[in-house]
């Protein structure tokens, strides 16, 4: 049954009820929602996932933006950049020369130097690292296994 729900449908729908109701209606990237509420409003309202990227959607049609609090930076610059590096260093020889693990170890140096350069990268590329990195559990960032 669910294949037959239709986005499109209901995009339009909330259009023409908003209109009819004349209430602005603003569409917004819904990219990174998820991860920003989880690492930054979950904890500090106490909401679950889904409201905590409601509360991001809702601030991005607001035009906020979302930064990275200095706690979560200094948690990729000292865990995750570690983490990276002690990954990315002791691979086999063997799997350094196959193709699979030379896209690993590139794909590992590029999120190394986003992380080095955060300022000049786009401003989801840190949300992008911390979500491919880390995972919390009872409110404490814990790193993935890569």
């Amino acid at each position: 049954m669910t294949h037959h729900f239709k986005k499109k449908k209901l995009a339009e729908t909330i259009l023409r009820r908003g209109l009819r109701l004349g209430v602005r209606i603003k569409k917004v990237n819904p990219a990174y929602t998820s991860v920003i509420g989880r690492f930054k409003y979950m904890k500090k309202y106490g909401l679950s996932v889904h409201k905590s990227a409601a509360l991001v959607i809702g601030r991005r049609g607001l035009r906020y933006h979302e930064r990275l609090p200095r706690e979560l930076m200094d948690t990729i610059k000292t865990k995750v950049k570690h983490h990276l590096i002690a990954v990315s260093g002791p691979m086999e020889e063997s799997y350094k020369q196959s193709k699979s693990g030379t896209k690993q170890r590139q794909y590992l140096d590029m999120m190394l130097k986003k992380i080095e350069n955060f300022k000049k990268e786009h401003k989801w590329s840190l949300w992008n690292i911390l979500h491919k990195f880390c995972w919390m559990n009872q409110y404490q960032i814990q790193l993935k296994e890569v």
